[in-house]
């Protein structure tokens, strides 16, 4: 997937919505790495482009389940996995892979 590079990314913690094939992906910064990850939480579709933000992880607003941005991996609930994506910057477009 590709997506053009938002101008808001920049500062530590921002977090920005993109359209991407259908789906709804966060983009964000985290320990001044661009990170991506599904908009919707699999537990009960919570906005994690509302999320907190600690290091590398992802805390979802709804219910608390936290999420490893590197891999998906639920924190608090095994199995419950987030899509996350590979993320490269190509000039001004953003290039987003999924993480298997």
């Amino acid at each position: 997937m590709r997506i053009p590079y938002p101008p808001e990314i920049g500062a530590e913690g921002i977090a920005i919505v993109q359209a991407a094939d259908g789906r709804e992906i966060v983009l964000l910064e985290s320990d001044r790495q661009l990170r991506a990850i599904d908009r919707l939480c699999p537990h009960e579709d919570g906005d994690l482009s509302e999320g907190l933000m600690v290091g590398a992880h992802l805390k979802c607003p709804a219910h608390g389940w936290i999420f490893d941005l590197g891999n998906g991996r639920c924190l608090n609930r095994r199995g419950n996995n987030a899509q996350v994506y590979d993320v490269e910057v190509d000039g001004d477009t953003v290039v987003l892979r999924p993480q298997p």
